[in-house]
This record gives C-alpha cells, sequence and structure tokens, in this order.
C-alpha cells in the first residue's frame, strides 16, 4: 500500500508500506504519515533524498535493536554510524534559541568533556554570519575569531575539517561533523533530518505554555516549600463531652421502691425543695418490729414491778429504750426516703417518671442539680497528643447540636489515665473549661475541640502521627532512637 502527502510548493512524498492496514489503524496512520512528512520537510528543505535513501534507512533500522526515548544515546548511535561508514570521525547535534547555542549533545566522551568549548564556538559562529565550513589554517585565523577557535578546537581533537549543518528552521536541530566531505553526503547529510523525524522538536510557537510552565512551577514550589516550613501552632483535634463545673447530687440512702418523682431534667429547684418519694418495705417491717418490741418490754417491766423484782425492771427498761432507739433511727431513714433538692439550682440529670415502682439499692444518684452556668469539657486523648497538650493550652470547642457556635476552652488538667471500674479499660483523659458558657450549653453535650499546641514548621504537625509510627516501628525493630 502506498500513502501519498501532498507538500507545498508542488512536492509529495510517498510512503510504501510493507502490507495494508486494518480499517481502524488507518486513520492515525494517515495522520502520523501527515505529520512525519511535514517534519521531514520543516528539517530537510528542499533537498532531494538520495537514491541509496531507503537502503540506507533500512541499514540503520536493522542496526537500531531498541528504541532511543532520548536524543543523547540516539546521537551516540548516528556518531558510531558515520564513524563505521568512513563519513565522518565524530558527531555533535545542538539546537539554537536565537544567536544562541542551547542544548548539545556529543557521539563520543572526548567531544562530552568540551561541550563548554563547543557552545563557545557555536556563539562565536553565529555571530560570524553562521559560516558551514572550517578547516585547519592557522594563517587565517588571525582575521576571523571563529576560525581561530575552529583551528583550536581542530587542534585538539586531531581533526582536520569541521562542517556545521545549521538548524534549516527555528526550533530544529543543527549538527557539527568532524572530517565530513564537502558537502556532506549519505547519512551526514540528513542528520538534521533524521534527528527531526525521530525526535521531534517543539516548534517555536507550537505551546506557548511551555515557556512560562516552568518558571511557574518554581514559583509554585517555592510557595508550598515556604507554606510547608512557616512555623504555626499544631492543631489538635480531640473528642469530648460537656460536664457541668459546679453540681451537687441527691442519693438513695438504702434501697427502696419509687413511689413518685416529682421533678425531671431542665427544671429550676430550690434547696430543700421536694424531688422524689420513696418507700421501703424492709424498713417498715423493721419498724413495726420494733415498736412491737417496745410494747412487749413495757408489759415486762410492770409484771416485773408487781413481783418486786427489781432487777427484772431495769433490764426491761433497758431493752425497751434499746428499741426505742433503733425505732427513731428506722423514722429517721424512712423519712429520708422523701428526697430533697440538696441545692439551688438547675435539673442536669434525674431518674425518669416512667420508672415507678421500681427497685433502686443504697447509693443511686437521683438527681443532679448545677449550682451555676459554667461548664467544663472532658477530653479523650490519644497516647500519641497526650505529650503534645500542656496545662493552659488554648483552643476552642464545637458541640453537637450548636454547630452556630464556638465556645473558647482552656486545658486545667494534664492528661490522666483513668480506668473504668465495670470494664477495666483505660483511657486518657484532660479536663478544659469553657470560658464563655451559656444557658444553650447541657451536661452530656458532645463535641470535638481543636487545641493549640507548641509552634512548629506546619509540616511537622501534617506529619506527626507518621513520624511518631515510623519512631516507634525504628525502635521496636531496629533498635534505633530519635
Amino acid at each position: 500500500m502506498v500513502l501519498s502527502v501532498p507538500l507545498p510548493p508542488g512536492r509529495w512524498c510517498l510512503w510504501l508500506l510493507p502490507a495494508v492496514p486494518s480499517l481502524t489503524d488507518l486513520a492515525p496512520l494517515l495522520g502520523r504519515a501527515q505529520a512525519l512528512s511535514a517534519g521531514l520537510a520543516a528539517a530537510g528543505g528542499s533537498r532531494k533524498t538520495a537514491p541509496d535513501a531507503a537502503a540506507r534507512l533500512a541499514g540503520l533500522a536493522a542496526r537500531l535493536k531498541a528504541p532511543l526515548k532520548r536524543p543523547e544515546p540516539l546521537v551516540q548511535f548516528l556518531g558510531e554510524q558515520l564513524v563505521e561508514t568512513g563519513q565522518a570521525s565524530g558527531l555533535a547535534v545542538f539546537t539554537l534559541k536565537g544567536a544562541k547555542p542551547g542544548k548539545l549533545w556529543s557521539s563520543d566522551a572526548r567531544l562530552r568533556r568540551h561541550a563548554d568549548l563547543l557552545r563557545g564556538f557555536l556563539r562565536l559562529a553565529a555571530a560570524s554570519g553562521m559560516p558551514k565550513r572550517f578547516e585547519r589554517d592557522p594563517a587565517a585565523a588571525e582575521a576571523d575569531p571563529a576560525q581561530l577557535e575552529a583551528s583550536l578546537i581542530l587542534e585538539r581533537f586531531g581533526a582536520a575539517s569541521l562542517t556545521l549543518q545549521w538548524p534549516a528552521t527555528p526550533g530544529a536541530y543543527g549538527a557539527i561533523l568532524f572530517d565530513a566531505p564537502e558537502p556532506p553526503e549519505g547519512l551526514a547529510a540528513d542528520l538534521p533530518a533524521l534527528m527531526q523525524l525521530m525526535r521531534p522538536l517543539r516548534q517555536a510557537g507550537e505551546a506557548p505554555v511551555a515557556r512560562w510552565w516552568r518558571p511557574a512551577a518554581a514559583v509554585a514550589g517555592l510557595a508550598l516549600a515556604i507554606f510547608l516550613l512557616w512555623p504555626v501552632p499544631q492543631r489538635i483535634t480531640l473528642s469530648g463531652v460537656a460536664v457541668p463545673a459546679h453540681s451537687v447530687v441527691a442519693a438513695l440512702g438504702t434501697d427502696a421502691t419509687l413511689e413518685a418523682m416529682l421533678v425531671r431534667v431542665g427544671d429550676q429547684v430550690t434547696e430543700g425543695q421536694p424531688v422524689a418519694r420513696f418507700r421501703s418495705q424492709s424498713l417498715s417491717e423493721q419498724l413495726a418490729q420494733e415498736q412491737l418490741t417496745v410494747v412487749v418490754e413495757e408489759l415486762n417491766a410492770q409484771a416485773a414491778m408487781a413481783e418486786n423484782d427489781y432487777g427484772a425492771v431495769q433490764l426491761h427498761q433497758s431493752r425497751r429504750q434499746i428499741a426505742e432507739a433503733r425505732a427513731a433511727e428506722l423514722r429517721r431513714r424512712l423519712e429520708k426516703l422523701f428526697l430533697a433538692a440538696p441545692a439551688t439550682g438547675r435539673v442536669i440529670s434525674a431518674i425518669a417518671q416512667n420508672t415507678i415502682g421500681a427497685g433502686f439499692t443504697a447509693g443511686r444518684d437521683v438527681v443532679t442539680v448545677q449550682t451555676d452556668h459554667d461548664f467544663l469539657m472532658v477530653l479523650t486523648l490519644s497516647r500519641v497528643d497526650a505529650r503534645r497538650l500542656v496545662e493552659g493550652a488554648k483552643g476552642e470547642a464545637l458541640f453537637r447540636g450548636l454547630t452556630d457556635a464556638d465556645y473558647p476552652v482552656e486545658i486545667l488538667t494534664p492528661p490522666v489515665l483513668v480506668r473504668d471500674p465495670q470494664s477495666g479499660d483505660e483511657r486518657l483523659e484532660a479536663t478544659a473549661r469553657i470560658l464563655d458558657a451559656d444557658d444553650r450549653l447541657m451536661a452530656g453535650l458532645t463535641g470535638y475541640a481543636r487545641m493549640q499546641g507548641e509552634t512548629t514548621p506546619r509540616i511537622l504537625g501534617l506529619t506527626h502521627y507518621l513520624i511518631e509510627y515510623a519512631r516507634i516501628t525504628a525502635w521496636t525493630y531496629l533498635g534505633l532512637r530519635w
């Protein structure tokens, strides 16, 4: 299959394919052939390809064992082919930025060590009108600085001539050939075109973004470095719960059954106001037994008096007094089953009113009264954050249900280890004071506090947990400490 691509002015580029591609591969192949043809025309100008160009390209393809993804190994490969065919003794490929040399690639280490010398020579040659050939001529070097530099280069490299192939268009490749014939033949004549085909350069004006993306990337990198290294207070986010700063509890003194709950959470109470009524069947039975004992001992004392047994009279009177004391104590305990508010304030916790008839053990909290509007926040910490939180640290807290307000908080106590008496679980807790508490806060509200730690570079705060993990791992498995 043959593809023909029109090229201005009035020329055509023909591509001979070894087989007919599939229909799906044909469209991309046409676009690739058109792009390669344009590059060949831009790099080669009006030069006609030699009759043996196809055989020469086929030979290069046979020697190329793998794709060359960078210009430097490609220049080394082409330089080896020039030396093997006797078309040159050395090769250097360059680009120009205006009249100044840009990148430069050499075919061997000898030329690579003198890359700065070659760049200086290209600068002088471009300023001298871009001559195409120099020979070792010390006599002519006195009038032309470029000729002097070329003679020094040729003498250093042991070459007789130096041929320059200047870029045909801005942004294309140029070549420096040592000991090449005049004019260059074969592969030496097509070097810039081959480089442009195998490693196309971005043409001038093709991508204006490329002119500023490197400075922009440098500025962005500098800004990122400043952002990460800027000293800021570390932020420690902790969960917690609001608790009253001052509260008084009314507890049950004995095992009893609830008869009536007279208050509920949120009610305002005054000191001495009844809040709950309980009854105790066992205490009532014990009181009745003691009252019966008093009556019996009184009768026994009278019978002993009738018999003039004064010793028995004193014994029964003593037993009666003991029974009366026990009865008085039982009456006092029964009176305490009518619980009163221990202080003036707001009820923040109480036994539910739907539990009438339920039995409760001694020591059970019946009501808790908050005596003022001050609140604390009990914070739960991880072991990694414990050493970063110090007494006096400040921050702000946010509670669920009150997301429209932030409350300033201050650490009152350092982290302490607390053990749950029922489950045995251990946790670290710290207590913070809520500075500007209002009436909307309630005991038991959960939320989060963001505390300020010590001032360090921002990157240390962002990578704190990763650093701690690496530190512990290094110490555990490698025995390293830092």
